[in-house]
């Protein structure tokens, strides 16, 4: 009913009842605040400390009771001190099944989660009175407006949010309090009253004032980035009309970004704890979508305080200075669009850039070289300017304008030396960014006059005086811009492997396929130098002992495998290719072997998709000899690192697509079923492993390679038991969706040769296995891996299916009942159906569930204050009644078309079904009886797994029923 109806009847008494209502909420407000405006409210429990406080909740409860009907006030628990003193406790006091440590725990929480939803809901009925009431007021005429909340009552509410958010330590709190404090800060600014409109204004400048006093003894919260401060000055801005100067908005920054910046006396509490305050809040601001485009203008302002806070010697200015540099790094070049730090699309041109905040022009440039004048190498120091790091990461997400060129007052070449002396740093990842820095600051007319530059400040030869930190920072710069504008090269060499690894990332760039015959000479060159290089040298040193070995190698290998992979025919061939993919296959750093894995791997996908878009037959790579081939499967039998295992797995996974794969190991050609003996072996291992290995490709593509192999041939029966009950565990719905998607794979590509194979060679029982685990991925919550897994229709034989769904594709659901139809038929062909009408019973009764049916009465026994919420079904997709309506339907079409007789009927079987099902729905039904009244509302999850349970058993029942009857 609208309240504007309301106010024309019985105004007074809904007044009153308005005035009750806010009584009441301030009631609730005072018993919880203890907990939720706590420093430390996760582990609080205030009846322990706070007597009044205990006597306001027991008040509280005892108002409540009678509409509780699980008898769970009656029963609260307290905190024992003593477990073994139970003669301490009243007769209605229920002590947990649990000791004391754990129930410490979970009555805290349970104690936290209820004052803070209890402060939620206070929030937010204040909020809704204050939006939605009319309001009782007087007008600029003295006409009295006629309405149910007064102004006072509107400013009072507006203190108690005040008192929320200021003092408020726990998250879910303030942010719900923000919530209701919007809304009232919404009605402030419609309302016609005078006073109320002014408000906002006076709140924030009190606000402010108290920042700005506040220090260590303040109730405001320096930690938890401020608590709820932000969240209340947010509210207060975002209510000032957008029609309207923003002069709230303009001076509550002005003042916020003074407080914000280094003052004189930055060592003290009184300047150090507003200046925190003061750069959380500003956070808050620039995050504030609502604000739009109005803090633009303080942007600036704002990435001078954070980069400033980071010369503070206080960790909380400078933890602060972070989160705000790193909102306004989003806000400046926007959420991130890639995977890709340095896309374009997270980035704008020097130009762009130093023109919408021309403020930053002479700060960055004078902050740079005070930084860049601490850089000095010669003296083996490592010294790091507190914000030398922010400026690279400012100045490295701009990048080259044409229109550089042209004269501007904001010209980018006063940068540029002190960005190249920035590449001197001792530190590694400070060259590196000086030097992605720098491309933006060079116009593309100056860079080989720059480049030339750079190049002959690098020593001729070594020396003693050779700083590596200086040679390794010029070679970074040049690479950086080579591979940004592809003109240059150059060639040094030194005993220092990190310059060496430098150079040829240089010299790769220069050899790649954008250049055809004007480097030929230089590709030999190059291959001469690989083919010396310690990567290939036999008997040569291992430079993986000395600082950056490995970026060296890696090197190597980028060239080695652009030469043999990527592009040989630009190589003339790449003489002794062979040789040269085995030394990167048997190389001890597993980073070589992974690196050429991954280009084998980026190899076969590019040459697949260009024999899809030319409808070739697939043909075998180049690349790929008996030698090579040999490599790779042995490395499968003896790799140790999982990266590279996953990854040659899935290598051998690509060839197995188009090719029948010879296995190897060394001399040793190996059988099919020791190849599938020691892949099945490697997934038994990584179960045991960390999960996150299984998303890196490892057990997917041991269980497709195994599908290849089972597939091919027959050969390795045996073997076939251990892989249908690797295939089953794949897809229950606790392995990620990407293993999952395999399974479905592997039980769509086996379903012609094994699930609906006349001869049966898995037998029964593995194969119903394998047929409930397809019937699994089908209800499967993943919209993807029911689409996969219903692609089996397409390869069932034609035979077999009816002539309106042969072929076609078909949704789940429908895959799902042709499934089920198409399982019973092929009892009848494998002339199992005593058997299958078993085994589908024992579906139906869901043997899963038994060890649960036997436990019911103790479940639901147990106090339901031991879990702080009610646990559900992972799957929230499946409907698992309609899935035994389903299963009931399709085994009563099944059973009356045959008579099997007594003999044919496993009768221990039939009997221990009969059995189960009757304590089942016993079991069931009890519990059932049991449950409270409205089990629906009260008891939700516990009673729809009791009824499923119970209609199981019935349906299991039915079935058997008439299964002996015909006996």
């Amino acid at each position: 009913m609208p309240f504007s109806e309301l106010i024309k009847l019985q105004t007074e008494q809904w007044r009153r009842l308005v005035s009750d209502l806010i009584a009441v909420c301030y009631r609730m407000s005072d018993v919880v605040s203890p907990v939720v405006q706590s420093s430390s409210p996760e582990g609080l429990i205030p009846m322990d400390t706070d007597s009044d406080t205990s006597a306001g909740l027991q008040r509280i409860l005892q108002e409540i009771q009678p509409r509780d009907t699980n008898d769970f006030f009656n029963s609260a628990r307290e905190l024992e001190t003593h477990p073994g003193d139970d003669h301490t406790h009243s007769e209605t006091t229920h002590t947990p099944a649990l000791d004391s440590g754990e129930g410490y725990r979970v009555t805290a929480q349970m104690v936290l989660v209820c004052c803070w939803r209890s402060m939620k809901e206070v929030a937010m009925l204040l909020g809704q009175l204050c939006q939605s009431l009319p309001l009782h007021c007087k007008d600029a005429t003295a006409h009295t407006h006629a309405g149910l909340i007064t102004e006072e009552q509107v400013e009072g509410v507006g203190l108690y949010f005040r008192q929320q958010l200021l003092q408020s330590r726990h998250r879910g709190a303030f942010e719900l309090a923000y919530v209701g404090f919007v809304r009232l800060t919404d009605m402030l600014c419609r309302s016609g009253s005078q006073a109320l409109q002014q408000l906002p204004s006076r709140w924030l400048s009190e606000v402010l004032e108290e920042v700005k006093s506040s220090d260590p003894s303040s109730k405001l919260c320096a930690t938890r980035r401020s608590a709820g401060i932000p969240f209340y000055i947010q509210a207060l801005l975002s209510s000032e009309p957008k029609s309207s100067s923003c002069s709230l908005l303009k001076m509550t920054m002005r003042e916020l970004t003074a407080l914000a910046m280094p003052s004189a006396d930055k060592n003290t509490d009184s300047s150090t704890v507003p200046q925190v305050h003061a750069l959380n809040i500003l956070r808050a601001l620039y995050r504030d979508t609502r604000l739009g485009e109005n803090v633009i203008p303080f942007v600036a302002d704002g990435m001078q305080a954070a980069v400033l806070g980071f010369t503070s010697p206080v960790w909380a200015v400078r933890n602060s200075s972070t989160l705000l540099f790193s909102t306004l790094i989003t806000r400046i070049f926007g959420v991130k669009k890639g995977k890709d730090e340095h896309s374009k699309k997270n980035r704008m041109t020097g130009r762009e850039f130093f023109t919408r905040f021309p403020a930053l022009y002479p700060f960055l440039l004078n902050q740079l070289e005070e930084a860049a004048a601490t850089v000095d190498s010669d003296s083996g120091q490592v010294k790091l300017h507190p914000s030398l790091f922010l400026l690279l990461l400012v100045l490295g997400r701009l990048y080259p304008s044409p229109m550089d060129g042209s004269s501007s007052p904001l010209g980018l070449a006063p940068f540029m030396p002190f960005i190249i002396r920035c590449g001197r740093s001792a530190v590694y990842r400070t060259r590196e960014m000086a030097a992605r820095a720098l491309v933006p600051f060079v116009p593309l007319t100056q860079l080989p006059s720059t480049i030339h530059t750079l190049l002959e400040e690098l020593p001729a030869e070594p020396g003693p005086r050779t700083q590596q930190n200086h040679i390794h920072g010029t070679l970074l710069q040049v690479c950086t811009h080579t591979h940004t504008h592809t003109h240059t090269h150059t060639h040094i060499s030194n005993s220092c492997l990190v310059t060496r690894g430098a150079f040829l990332d240089v010299l790769l760039c220069l050899c790649g396929p954008k250049f055809s015959s004007e480097v030929g000479e230089l590709r030999e060159e190059a291959l001469a130098v690989l083919t010396a290089s310690e990567l290939v040298a036999p008997d040569g040193p291992s430079p993986t002992a000395l600082p950056g070995g490995t970026q060296y190698l890696l090197g190597l290998a980028r060239v080695a495998l652009s030469a043999c992979v990527e592009a040989p025919e630009l190589w003339g061939g790449a003489p002794g290719r062979t040789g040269l993919l085995e030394r990167l296959l048997l190389s001890p750093q597993y980073e070589v072997r992974e690196l050429l894995l991954d280009g084998l791997l980026t190899g076969l996908r590019e040459e697949e998709e260009e024999e899809e878009e030319e409808e070739e037959r697939k043909r075998r790579p180049p690349w790929l000899d008996e030698t090579t081939l040999s490599n790779l499967t042995s490395l499968t039998l003896h790799e140790t690192h999982p990266q590279c295992l996953a990854k040659v797995l899935q290598v051998l996974c690509a060839l197995s697509s188009s090719c029948e794969l010879q296995w190897r190991d060394g001399a040793q050609i190996l059988s099919q079923e020791e190849v599938l003996l020691h892949l099945l072996s490697l997934a038994q291992q990584s179960a045991h492993r960390d999960p996150s290995q299984l998303l890196n490709n490892f057990l997917v593509r041991v269980l497709m390679l195994c599908s290849f192999l089972v597939t091919q041939r027959a050969s390795a029966v045996s073997c076939l038991a251990q892989w249908g009950a690797l295939v089953c565990s794949c897809c229950s719905e606790e392995q990620p969706a990407e293993v999952k998607l395999m399974a479905a794979e592997v039980l769509v590509g086996c379903t012609a040769a094994l699930l609906t194979s006349a001869a049966l060679p898995l037998g029964l029982s593995a194969t119903l296995s394998l047929w409930r685990s397809l019937f699994t991925l089908l209800q499967d919550e993943d919209q993807e891996v029911r689409d996969s897994a219903s692609d089996f229709v397409s390869s069932v034989p034609t035979h077999l299916l009816s002539t309106d769904v042969a072929g076609v594709s078909v949704c789940p659901p429908v895959a799902l009942d042709l499934g089920t139809e198409l399982l019973c038929r092929l009892f009848e062909l494998w002339d199992q159906v005593p058997a299958g009408v078993l085994a589908l019973t024992e579906w139906l009764l869901g043997d899963e569930e038994g060890d649960d049916d036997t436990g019911a009465e103790e479940t639901s026994s147990l106090d339901e204050e031991e879990f702080l919420f009610e646990k559900g079904d992972l799957n929230l997709w499946a409907e698992p009644v309609q899935w035994v309506k389903l299963l009931h339907r399709h085994l009563s079409s099944l059973s009356p078309s045959q008579d099997p007789g007594p003999r044919d009927l496993d009768q221990a079987w039939l009997l221990r079904l009969s059995a189960q099902a009757e304590a089942q729905a016993l079991a069931s039904q009890q519990a059932l009886e049991a449950l409270p009244a409205l089990p629906q509302f009260c008891s939700t999850m516990q009673h729809a797994r009791l009824t499923l349970q119970h209609h199981r058993a019935s349906l299991a029942t039915d079935v058997l029923e008439r299964l002996r009857q015909r006996n």
